[in-house]
């Protein structure tokens, strides 16, 4: 064979190779629905998504999608989420009573565009599948700062950013100067071949973000001497963990804790149980008094939650409290193990490993993370260890989800009525870390 066809072949390979090692967008369903009696009954189509292309109109009651019966809003995305740019889809529906057929290939979620920053998706080579980055970098720019934005607990993907709080906050960084670099949890969003969010574990949460930040550390725009983490909620539990591996410039958290779980529940319960659900402050310590003796053997005995719920005395508040249902892991929206794992993290330890300066920040109206004896322990244990590198911000009129609220009260309706997206976003904590930042 001659040289130029033996490379031609090479070259041949490493392309299908590279193709077959990338994962394909998800596919943008573009519908929103309501269930009934027949089916799930189209509210609306977005232009130009899959189900436009499939003629679909508000209406019409969508019965199966790929062979799966479709009656709910979670049957239509477990039955998307396998769904995939150009894999054939096939739909049953009836239309004025009549039923109907279609199919098309399916067409891909739209990227993210934005006036002020150039945005990059990406993947990351994570266990035995992919995690999909988005990097948002100032337009134009090269040699940036760039900071690692770790979220809270939940299992959402990065892909809403721009809609919620974090994406007010990007905006302020964005503007600033500095690059921000988000990836996904464990099988969220475009995510291929990693197991569900909800079904892994807290060390598998801190693996992807020390994917994430190694992932920093290696993009050809960013000043390698200037990379910051950024932790919200449990991302600012995660932070440090992450922190002590690297070399950052800086780490900054927000809304986080510093005690071992099982000791910050208690509190937390008599903010939120007279806030949230009505009890009566001797309702709440009554209810204090049998939780405890069930956090006692799920944190520290380390049994399961199926094993207390065989116990006729814990049965119903494993239930209520713990979300206990048979058969399943899921527990406030993880698998229990990742509250136990929380538990036993040595947060103090891990704080004083870090040698970078800390930010601090706390929110007067947080009523998620309700202690300011939280950031507090945080800035005197990273003190005691390297004195000087640690700073605390108090807002007063900040709540957990960034919003502007008076009190815990005010906030609490806030997040029910989900005032961030009408502009309520506290704009202090975007200053308050562009300020931070800015004097490193």
């Amino acid at each position: 064979m001659k040289p130029g066809k033996v490379i031609l072949l090479f070259l041949l390979s490493v392309a299908s190779l590279l193709n077959a090692q990338t994962p394909k967008r998800l596919a943008w369903i573009g519908i929103t629905g309501k269930p009934a009696d027949n089916g799930f009954v189209i509210d609306s189509v977005a232009p130009k998504s899959t189900f436009s292309v499939l003629r679909i109109k508000k209406g019409d009651i969508l019965q199966s999608l790929n062979g799966q019966a479709i009656s709910t809003q979670e049957s239509l995305g477990k039955a998307a989420a396998k769904i995939r740019e150009k894999d054939g889809i096939r739909i049953k529906y009836l239309r004025n009573n009549t039923e109907e057929t279609a199919q098309t290939q399916a067409i891909p979620k739209p990227f993210e565009t934005s006036a002020i920053a150039d945005i990059d998706y990406d993947w990351v080579a994570f266990k035995n599948g992919h995690l999909r980055t988005i990097t948002r970098k100032p337009k134009g720019k090269t040699n940036v700062p760039a900071i690692l934005l770790i979220p809270g607990y939940g299992c959402g993907s990065i892909e809403g950013y721009s809609q919620s709080y974090n994406g007010k906050l990007m905006n302020a960084w964005l503007e600033a100067g500095f690059a921000v670099v988000t990836i996904e949890k464990s099988g969220m969003g475009d995510s291929e071949g990693c197991a569900p969010c909800t079904e892994v574990d807290l060390a598998t949460d801190i693996e992807s973000f020390d994917a994430g930040y190694k992932y920093m550390e290696n993009l050809p725009y960013v000043d390698k001497s200037r990379l910051y983490i950024w932790g919200h909620s449990m991302g600012g539990t995660i932070a440090p963990e992450v922190a002590k591996l690297h070399n950052p410039k800086g780490v900054m958290v927000f809304a986080c804790v510093f005690r071992p779980w099982s000791e910050f529940l208690p509190e937390m319960h008599r903010v939120q149980k007279p806030l949230m659900e009505g009890l009566t402050y001797q309702q709440t310590e009554t209810f204090m008094k049998g939780i405890q003796k069930i956090y006692y053997e799920f944190f520290v005995l380390k049994k399961s939650p199926a094993q207390m719920h065989e116990n006729p005395e814990y049965k119903a508040l494993v239930e209520s409290e713990l979300n206990y249902r048979e058969n399943s892991n899921n527990m406030w929206g993880r698998h229990w193990r990742f509250w136990q794992q929380l538990d036993s993290v040595n947060l103090a330890k891990s704080w004083q490993e870090i040698k970078c300066p800390v930010l601090v920040l706390h929110g007067g109206a947080d009523y998620e993370q309700c202690s300011p004896l939280e950031p507090l322990m945080i800035r005197e244990t990273v003190n005691e260890a390297h004195p000087g590198h640690a700073e605390q911000v108090t807002i007063p009129d900040l709540d957990h989800f960034m919003m502007k609220s008076k009190d815990w009260k005010e906030a609490y309706q806030h997040f029910k009525d989900r005032e961030y997206l009408k502009g309520n976003f506290n704009e202090k904590i975007a200053l308050e870390t562009v300020k931070w930042l800015k004097s490193r």
